[in-house]
C-alpha cells in the first residue's frame, strides 16, 4: 500500500493511498460538525419534547379541591332537590359550580365528599350524594327538642371524567327545612380528588 503525504499551498493536508484516493482531513472535519450539530439538535428536541409531556404531567398534578356554603339564612325545599352552596370559599381548578351545586369531575379517581345541613327549631331535612343519578350515602336530622341542630356525612365515591356528583334532598317526607347563618352552623359542601387512577 502506497501511503502519501502532500502539503499543498493552501495548508490543507491530503492523504494519497495506493496513488489514487484521497480525502480531504478539512472534510473530515466538516462532516464530524455535521453530525455533532445533528446530535445537538436531536438532544434539543428530545428536550423540548420532555418538557411538553413534564408540563403535562404538571397540569394532571393539580390539586381538585372545592369547598362551598349556603349563604340564604332559612329556606325550604321539597324532595329532590338539589342544594346549591352558593358561596364558595374555595374552589381550585373551578369544577364545582356555584349556580346549579354540581360538581363535574376532571379526572378519574377517589374522591372524597362531605357535606353538613343545619335545621331550625321544628322540622326536618334528609339529604344525600348524588353521583351520575346513584345515591351514594345519606344524612338528615329531625328536630323534636328544639333549637339548631346539624347532621354530617364524609364519604368517598370513584367518579370517571365528566361525571356529576350534588347534595340533593331525599324521598323523606315532603318539604325539608334549612338554616345557615353566620353565627350559627352552616349548611356546607366540600369535595376533593384524593386519589387519580389511569
Amino acid at each position: 500500500m502506497d501511503v502519501r503525504l502532500s502539503i499543498p499551498a493552501f495548508g490543507v493536508i491530503l492523504l494519497l493511498i495506493d496513488g489514487g484516493c484521497s480525502m480531504s482531513i478539512g472534510k473530515l472535519n466538516d462532516t464530524a460538525d455535521e453530525l455533532q450539530d445533528d446530535r445537538i439538535l436531536a438532544l434539543e428536541n428530545t428536550i423540548k419534547r420532555l418538557e411538553s409531556q413534564i408540563k403535562v404531567e404538571d397540569h394532571r398534578k393539580e390539586p381538585v379541591m372545592f369547598y362551598a356554603r349556603i349563604h340564604r339564612s332559612k329556606f325550604t325545599l321539597q324532595t329532590l332537590s338539589t342544594l346549591v352552596f352558593d358561596t364558595v370559599i374555595l374552589n381550585i381548578g373551578d369544577h364545582y359550580d356555584k349556580y346549579d351545586g354540581v360538581f363535574v369531575a376532571p379526572r378519574k379517581g377517589i374522591y372524597l365528599f362531605s357535606w353538613t345541613v343545619s335545621i331550625n327549631s321544628g322540622s326536618y331535612a334528609v339529604t344525600e350524594l348524588v353521583v351520575e343519578g346513584q345515591s351514594i350515602s345519606h344524612t338528615g336530622s329531625d328536630d323534636t327538642n328544639g333549637g339548631i341542630h346539624s347532621a354530617s356525612m364524609t364519604t368517598l365515591s370513584r367518579l370517571i371524567k365528566g361525571e356529576h356528583a350534588f347534595i340533593r334532598t331525599t324521598t323523606y317526607g315532603s318539604t325539608h327545612a334549612f338554616y345557615s347563618t353566620g353565627r350559627f352552623p352552616h349548611s356546607s359542601f366540600l369535595g376533593m380528588l384524593v386519589y387519580e387512577e389511569k
